[in-house]
Formats: structure tokens, sequence, C-alpha cells
């Protein structure tokens, strides 16, 4: 592959509007992308100074580190000896602009399969300037479908799942209003660092998926708004891909997301949905032969101890009720590539239902 050096502007070229900001990649066996986003972040012109675009490599096997080493001298690469995954990289990386440059107010985090474009950052910047915000996120477009729209910023579910908003649908003007969200996604988003009151940027237990909820939710319990920047565009290669282990860590995260954030009273509010919920999962594993993985996923609740560590330590932070917390939380399952008849007809609206009698009682 030829260098991209004659394609992009010197890190001299710098902007010092954004010698405040640092841009964090993970890769994982990335040669297939990181051409592309790396020079697309080059040809917009909205350039940190030389070192604080940081990609850190998830002890790839096919030669990323070397083709950001000899192409982009003046990225920083930092190798790490095993996959530590998307939490583990991002942790790594947020940890060494921490101590190295003092001067970041503004960590923008990306996907490895991602083409930004012109004022993507410079939109995400403003967008967290006032104090009451800590994330924001852009608004994600597939590609090559750059017509379609892969979130407008993501929905929490009162019981723990994550979903996108406006999957799929036509970037046709509707989704042009910013606002706020109840997470943004790790995928194209910028985090205030004051916002970040603890050593790690994510929870280090949730190595992969829902991971960016649990940095919202870390938020919305301090008061701190996530929104939505739909000036900020990102085009995203997005692929979803259904395994067994995708099912394992999505239940374990959501279990965890759940018994860190929530106070007693509202876990035993929600408990008689949460059981529905469980029984209905185990019909769905069974169908889809990973009830394997749904049984694995309950030894979770073998880190009781660790997860009631990491409670107490969110819970001496909050300063909003559960009432807030949850104010823009949903009670309909909106899995974008999953159609279940006894979902949509009959658990969605029973979970529905309950969530807005729930909401009726939760005044903590």
């Amino acid at each position: 592959m030829k260098s991209s050096r004659a394609r992009h502007p010197t890190m001299a070229d710098h902007n010092s509007t954004f010698s405040d900001v640092a841009i964090l990649i993970v890769s994982y066996n990335g040669m297939g992308f990181l051409a592309d986003c790396l020079a697309s972040i080059h040809e917009c012109g909205e350039l940190p100074p030389p070192g604080q675009i940081v990609v850190v490599d998830n002890a790839s096997t096919d030669g990323s580190a070397d083709f950001v080493e000899q192409n982009y001298p003046e990225v920083t690469c930092i190798r790490l000896a095993s996959n530590t995954g998307f939490v583990g990289g991002n942790n790594a990386g947020f940890a060494h602009i921490r101590q190295q440059m003092p001067n970041v107010r503004y960590v923008a985090l990306l996907n490895q399969d991602t083409i930004v474009r012109p004022g993507w950052l410079a939109a995400l910047r403003e967008a967290v300037q006032p104090e009451d915000v800590g994330c924001a996120q852009a608004k994600l477009l597939f590609h090559p479908e750059t017509d379609l729209i892969n979130s407008a910023g993501n929905r929490s579910h009162y019981l723990g799942f994550g979903f996108v908003s406006a999957y799929r649908q036509k970037d046709d003007g509707r989704f042009d209003a910013p606002g706020d969200i109840a997470f943004c996604s790790g995928a194209a988003m910028v985090v205030k660092v004051s916002a970040i009151a603890r050593d790690d940027l994510f929870d280090p237990a949730y190595f992969a998926y829902l991971e960016d909820a649990e940095l919202g939710w870390y938020m919305r319990l301090r008061g701190l708004r996530n929104v939505y920047c739909p000036a900020s565009l990102v085009c995203h290669r997005y692929q979803f891909r259904r395994n067994a282990m995708m099912y394992y860590r999505l239940e374990q995260n959501r279990w965890r997301l759940l018994l860190t954030y929530y106070r007693w009273p509202t876990l035993l509010l929600i408990l008689p949905a949460l059981l529905m919920m469980e029984g209905g999962l185990l019909f769905y594993f069974l169908g889809v032969r990973a009830m394997k993985q749904k049984l694995r996923s309950w030894s979770v609740l073998g880190e009781f101890a660790s997860i009631m560590r990491k409670r107490r330590a969110a819970q001496r932070q909050r300063t909003v009720g559960d009432r807030q917390l949850t104010g823009i939380f949903i009670g309909k399952a909106d899995f974008p590539e999953v159609s279940n008849p006894l979902l949509n007809y009959v658990g969605n609206p029973l979970l529905s239902l309950y969530w807005r009698i729930a909401r009726l009682l939760l005044w903590w």
C-alpha cells in the first residue's frame, strides 16, 4: 500500500483551534479501514498538534501498527501486548492522553471503520462547551449507503438494553435537531476530560458492548448531559454480526449496568418486568441456539462483590435521583436487526405499560 503522506496536509499545518483536542482510535486488524479513516481526518483539516492523534493497536496481526507508524509518523501509535477489546484499548489511550497531554480538554473517539466529513470535529467540540454537557455524538451515516442513518443518538431501555435511534432511516432532515440522548455511541463522540472523575474512561469489566451506555449512565447520574450533534457527520462501515459471544457480553453488561446505577427501590420496582424479560430471553436464546451463552451470562452474579464496590463508588458521585436518571429512558425494546412477533405484539405492549406505571411511582 502506498504511503498516504503525499495525500494529506502535514501536522505542521494543524489548526490551533484544536490544540486542546486529542483524537483516539482503537484498532484491531484494521488494515482495511485505517487508511481511509486517517486520510479523512487529515483531509478535513481539523488537526490537533502532532502526537494528539492516538491510535491504540490491540495486538493486531495484519500489520496495522506498522502501517500507521510508517505512513503517519505524526500519529502516536500505542501497541498493546494483547487484545484488550474496545474498552481496554480506549482506556489505555485515554490514560496516555491524560498523562502526556495535560493541555487536552476534549477527547474525540472514533471507530477504525469510520470516515469523517468536514466540520465533524468543530461541531462536536462546540456541542460539549456547555458546563452541564459531558459527551456529544455525531450523526452516524452508513457507508457506502450514506443516505441512510446508522445512529442519530442512542437510547436506553429501563431494563438496561441499548438501542440506536433512526436506524436505517433516510437522512432527509427529520433527524437534524440536536438534543439530549441517553448515551453517545463510542463510534464517533467527544468526551470532556473534566467530566471523567474516575481512573478509566470505560468500566474495564465490560470489554465490549454497552460500554458506551455505561459511560452515558455515569454522566447522567452526576447531572451531566449526553447530546446528539447532527451538524457533525461521520460515515460508518457498520455491519451487524450476530454471534454467541455478543449475546454473552451484552447480557452480562446489562446486569452490571442495572446493579451499578439503579437505587435498590428502583430495582425492586422493575423486578417483575425483569423477570418477565428473563423468561422471554430464555425462549429467544433457545431459538437462536445461544442458550448456553445466556445461562453463562448469569455468572456475572459471581462478581457481586466487585460490582458492589463499583456501585458504592458510583452512588457516592450521584447528584440526581433515579427519576431524573431515567427521564428519557424508553419502555419499548426496539432491537433493529431482530423481528419477533411475540416481542412486538405481547412483550413490548406489556413492557411499555409497566414502565408508564412505574414512572408514576418512581418519585426518588
